[in-house]
């Protein structure tokens, strides 16, 4: 096993998963302008039922084809990869026509009756034409994954974005006029531009770069529909289940929020808010932590499936330090530039005070993510379901409860007391089971301080010195500013240290 396979592979996905995180902000600013506040809640109301037809055809029979494509190439039996990727396409294939119907002849009454938005109907209609396509697309990146090839779905990524912006631009004047009905559609019409493209692309990559070699053992496709289904329906079930507890937490938010006292239009603008443009921008670190996930799946499986105990430890011990890490310095980024971003992204005031409440969040979230998949490569599947339903209940109990008396700022206590339990429930499984050591000094303590002392610095700095720039520039030196004090700290307090450094530039076999 190479330690460089997941430097490279996380590297690689980072850097995509950069640039696409930058051209999507592109694309929301741009639609954020053109539709406002309450065309991006209409938009973000629709995504509830993509994320459930995501879920039953794509989630685990992604997460099925990547695991046992990192397993069948651990045991050299690279024979079965082809039959891996075709049995999974036609199960993913079926499920997604038949959701695509199901969408397309019931829109009126999912918009009106689930959603509590007859605008969205359309946009749903649209939507339903991308699940087969999405669906194809997840069995081949699962497949390019699984190989440690995340080229391909990164460029993929990229293209899909760039796309998306392109037929929104040209759209815009056509549909913009007719109300915020097609504005939503609109929308809707550039994600499903974006994801036939992509597949396109992964469709072709995968046509040149299957692996020829054949193995000693080739399994019937009989074997191989087990093995997915064994993997693929717990999973499927599992997310389903947590997928449809966020759509009520999604549905019900703007519902509660009138019952606070505001209006229709305000309730859903309130809400566009911060489900399109805050969480995004609180997300946006998380490109690091996201990269360094999808690699972890196929890597801790295949370790799993060696008994490979080292790897396991030593993965999940870094994973956890330098998303920690990753999270503390977000905290204290958006805590101290967060009111200023808010103002230079969406020229949104509100944005940047919810950008301060939410930075709390940071640290959470991304264990979250990446704590998940060590848990899913492991074998831990209903671990990780039982925590995410906690965490869900929590939610929309705080959305029941203090909504109506608190507004908005009870869903943000919510959002906090849920990712910090079910991040510490994570966390305890997983020192029950590997033999990682926990270190609070260097991953908490030290880190925090830190980080004190940079925003410290940067303060004393600006009583001092007046920057005669923008207030964009400004706050780019000043966040460029906080990286370079950070970071030599952190190196001389020991929190990180130039054996870690040499490891990720270390390109040699263990």
């Amino acid at each position: 096993m190479k330690r460089s396979s997941v430097i490279k592979g996380t590297i690689i996905l980072t850097v995509a998963a950069l640039i696409t995180r930058v051209l999507g902000f592109a694309n929301r600013i741009y639609l954020s302008n053109l539709i406002g506040a309450e065309g991006m809640g209409l938009y973000q109301l629709v995504f509830p039922i993509y994320m459930i037809c995501y879920t039953i055809c794509c989630s685990g029979i992604f997460t099925a084809v990547s695991k046992l494509v990192a397993e069948e190439k651990a045991k050299n039996n690279y024979s079965n990869l082809k039959r891996i990727i075709r049995s999974s396409s036609i199960i993913a294939f079926t499920l997604a026509v038949i959701l695509m119907l199901v969408l397309i002849f019931n829109a009126e009454l999912i918009s009106s009756k689930l959603i509590n938005e007859p605008r969205t109907a359309l946009a749903i209609k649209i939507m339903a034409i991308s699940i087969p396509f999405t669906a194809i697309i997840s069995c081949i990146k699962g497949y390019f994954y699984g190989l440690k090839y995340p080229t391909v779905p990164a460029v993929s990524q990229i293209i899909e974005q760039i796309t998306r912006i392109t037929i929104i631009y040209f759209l815009s004047s056509l549909f913009i006029p007719k109300g915020l009905t097609y504005a939503c559609a609109m929308a809707i019409i550039g994600m499903v531009g974006g994801e036939i493209v992509s597949f396109i692309i992964v469709a072709v990559a995968y046509k040149f770069n299957s692996l020829k070699e054949r193995s000693s053992s080739p399994q019937s496709y009989f074997i191989i529909f087990k093995k997915i289904s064994a993997i693929a329906v717990p999973i499927t079930s599992n997310r389903l289940i947590t997928t449809i507890l966020t759509s009520i937490e999604t549905i019900l938010i703007p519902t509660q929020l009138q019952l606070f006292g505001l209006t229709h239009s305000s309730a859903l603008g309130t809400y566009g808010i911060l489900t399109g443009m805050a969480l995004p921008l609180i997300l946006f670190p998380s490109v690091f932590t996201n990269s360094i996930s999808l690699m972890l799946l196929p890597t801790v499986s295949a370790a799993s499936a060696n008994k490979n105990k080292s790897m396991i430890n030593f993965t999940t011990t870094k994973t956890m330090k330098f998303t920690i890490l990753i999270g503390i310095l977000s905290t204290f980024l958006f805590l101290s530039f967060g009111k200023t971003l808010g103002v230079i992204v969406y020229k949104e005031e509100y944005v940047g005070v919810l950008l301060t409440i939410l930075a709390w969040l940071c640290p959470f979230i991304y264990l979250q993510t990446t704590l998940g998949s060590i848990l899913n490569g492991l074998n831990k599947q209903l671990i990780v379901f039982r925590n995410n339903v906690i965490g869900l209940s929590i939610r929309i109990a705080f959305i029941f409860i203090l909504i109506p008396m608190y507004g908005l700022k009870g869903y943000l206590w919510g959002l906090l007391c849920s990712f910090v339990i079910v991040s510490t429930l994570n966390i305890i499984h997983l020192v029950r089971i590997t033999s990682i050591n926990f270190k609070v000094g260097n991953w908490l303590v030290k880190p925090i301080l830190v980080c004190l002392a940079s925003v410290s610095s940067i303060d004393l700095l600006s009583r001092y010195i007046t920057l005669p720039f923008s207030l964009l520039v400004n706050t780019l030196i000043n966040i460029c500013l906080f990286m370079i004090i950070c970071i030599p700290l952190l190196l001389l307090t020991g929190s990180i240290n130039l054996n870690e450094v040499n490891f990720i530039l270390n390109r040699k076999k263990r």
